[in-house]
């Protein structure tokens, strides 16, 4: 395997191409023409995980924070301050970074951790929008069934919790093939008429291009009739935080030593002690700050993140859904775990995967 379609790979699994506008995520340094053997991952890229990549023989390190945040106008490097990004280009260390691909996603780096918290009936806090389509094929009847099949193979009509969703009814296609045709059925300058099936099934868009691909290749058609819609469905699958119901419900300050127990935290920030139990919760891992007005809005009782400015603690002192800041690197403690559980799945039995350090520690707090 090369290191292309190991990228290809991820790619498919994780809507990298849809949150490239805000965040840099992908191949940020390598040779897409190497071989690809071993795949290890960290929580980001150092030194210390440069040089442990290149003495375990790692073809590809996937980390989780992107090593090129912002715009660089240089790479340098020396002894005494090595630069990670250079020295891991001179030992032809590939780095992809998954960032908020992985974020994004259903049993992604959110999920994960309100299902460690307990929550319950879990869904985004802000789904996706513009990031749907509904695609349309028309297929002889005899194929409907195989061409549908490959479809969803491929990644179309996932809808939530349910699979290989479809609408099909049937009709009847007409064509005249012409002269420079080799046509599946009919005759070249005869009008023919054929049972078809129309089959409609909803494919996000970073899945399109392999569902397009699976299609083709299992049509009977030498030229395949299909529509293409955009939706403006909001993307149920896809999306930034996740909301979800606690049950039993818990008063405030129990449900924020649990918070405290389960990242290991030795203490947190917030904006009150509500005198209400906690009965909906939000959160946003990370720097989610952004989405505390979703979290107001969807009733949340509670909304955690990491990486609140003063002035934003104060502005939420007045409001009913409690602020909680549980440090941007405690709501990503489990991630790399994560990772390595979703990487290991995605590439098991083609590559050796592996993880430099699965556990991410707490900074020192003096």
């Amino acid at each position: 395997m090369t290191i292309r379609e190991a990228v290809n790979i991820i790619a498919a699994r994780f809507p990298v191409e849809l949150v490239t506008d805000h965040d840099n995520v992908g191949l940020i340094v390598g040779n897409y023409d190497d071989e690809c053997k071993k795949i290890s991952m960290a929580y980001e890229l150092n030194e210390n995980v440069v040089n442990e990549a290149v003495k375990r023989q790692v073809d590809l390190l996937i980390t989780y924070h992107t090593p090129l945040f912002r715009p660089a106008k240089s790479f340098t490097t020396s002894t005494s301050h090595p630069n990670p990004l250079v020295e891991a280009a001179r030992s032809r260390l590939n780095i992809f970074a998954i960032h908020t691909a992985l974020d994004v996603v259903r049993d992604g780096l959110n999920f994960d951790l309100a299902a460690r918290l307990g929550m319950k009936h879990l869904r985004f806090l802000s789904p996706l929008k513009d990031t749907l389509y509904k695609l349309v094929v028309f297929a002889p009847e005899t194929h409907a069934d195989q061409v549908r099949h490959a479809m969803a193979q491929a990644g179309a009509g996932k809808i939530g919790n349910y699979l290989e969703c479809s609408f099909s009814v049937n009709g009847v296609g007409t064509f005249v093939p012409n002269d420079s045709a080799s046509p599946f059925v009919g005759e070249s300058g005869k009008l023919d008429h054929v049972e078809e099936t129309k089959i409609e099934m909803v494919v996000e868009k970073h899945r399109l291009r392999g569902v397009l691909n699976a299609m083709s290749a299992v049509h009977p058609y030498e030229e395949v009739a299909y529509d293409l819609y955009p939706l403006k469905n909001e993307a149920v699958n896809l999306g930034f935080g996740v909301m979800g119901d606690l049950e039993p419900p818990l008063a405030t300050k129990d449900f924020l030593s649990h918070l405290k127990e389960t990242l290991e935290l030795e203490f947190l920030k917030v904006s009150n002690i509500s005198d209400r139990d906690v009965r909906k919760v939000a959160l946003c891992a990370g720097s989610g700050y952004t989405f505390y007005n979703d979290a107001i809005r969807s009733g949340a009782d509670i909304f955690i993140t990491g990486d609140v400015k003063h002035h934003d603690f104060r502005e939420a002192k007045s409001c009913p859904t409690v602020l909680v800041d549980a440090t941007h690197q405690g709501t990503e403690r489990f991630v790399t775990e994560l990772m390595y559980r979703l990487i290991e799945k995605l590439f098991k039995g083609k590559v050796e995967v592996e993880s430099i350090g699965q556990r991410l520690e707490n900074a020192l707090v003096f």
